[in-house]
């Protein structure tokens, strides 16, 4: 897992040193225009069973200054972008499944200035309610049995009817699907009752991208063993999938919650 520093947002923290210096009590913001930001990318591909994934990183942060006992709201917006691309070919009854997968998931901190540096991990500090939010996901699985596309036939023993697994010229057959997607999302959180003192909030930033490829063994010659009866198809199997952040925005507004209106309980079905 490698831990991605937004190089854009230190720019504009180096920029704006002066105003770090003497924070809003009352409002703070902080984003970004570029990106992308926090890429995961991986491909699978083959003839076997096989799976492998990518996780990655980021954070960005904005100071302000807190009085005794008073609520921050936080909101973050982020575009996230999800490409999953999964094919399959093969023929002669050749089996096999593609999926790919890729999200994007946020969760919000504060660190005390001097207790804690923002990048030091979200376990340093209090969380925000309601805890680490998925912006964006989506699992994309591809299932084909392909028989391939028949070029040509020859009845070769003259007896009146063709073969296709001996008689004919089966070339493989391809299926495919990709998704691109790019989203802006949007995600309240709360840090209630905090000690005074002034505080980095920090939003984390994780995206991650899943691939695998399921080969259905009994259709390319799988034993008894297996409890298959055999197969001669042939048939592989690729799966790809991308998620990254893209433009930004991160508000902390200082708030006075109603005494006992922040709660934590279950929607009622």
């Amino acid at each position: 897992m490698k831990r991605l520093l937004i190089s854009t947002v230190l720019t504009s923290i180096l920029i704006s040193a002066g105003a770090m210096a003497a924070p809003s009590a009352k409002f703070a913001a902080v984003y970004g225009d570029g990106g992308p930001y926090v890429v995961s990318q991986i491909t699978v591909e083959g003839t076997a069973d096989a799976s492998d994934f990518d996780e990655n990183d980021g954070y960005t942060f904005a100071r302000i200054k807190v009085p005794q006992g008073k609520e921050l709201l936080v909101g973050v917006s982020a575009e996230v972008g999800l490409t999953t691309d999964t094919s399959i070919k093969g023929k002669n009854g050749g089996a096999a499944k593609a999926i790919a997968g890729a999200k994007g998931v946020v969760i919000v901190v504060a660190h005390r200035v001097g207790d804690c540096v923002p990048g030091d991990g979200n376990t340093c500090g209090a969380v925000a309610a309601p805890g680490d939010v998925t912006l964006n996901s989506r699992v994309q699985t591809l299932n084909a049995t392909l028989g391939g596309v028949i070029e040509s036939c020859t009845d070769g023993d003259l007896d009146g009817t063709i073969d296709v697994s001996t008689d004919c010229v089966v070339t493989d057959e391809e299926i495919g699907l990709m998704l691109e997607t790019v989203s802006a999302n949007h995600f309240n959180f709360v840090l209630p009752n905090l000690d005074q003192g002034e505080y980095n909030i920090t939003a984390y930033f994780t995206t991650r991208a899943d691939a695998a490829i399921d080969i259905d063994e009994c259709t390319v010659g799988g034993d008894a063993e297996d409890g298959c009866s055999g197969g001669d198809g042939e048939v592989s199997a690729s799966a790809f999938a991308e998620a990254f952040i893209g433009k930004y925005m991160v508000t902390i507004q200082q708030v006075r919650a109603v005494k006992g209106s922040i709660l934590d309980v279950d929607i009622i079905e």
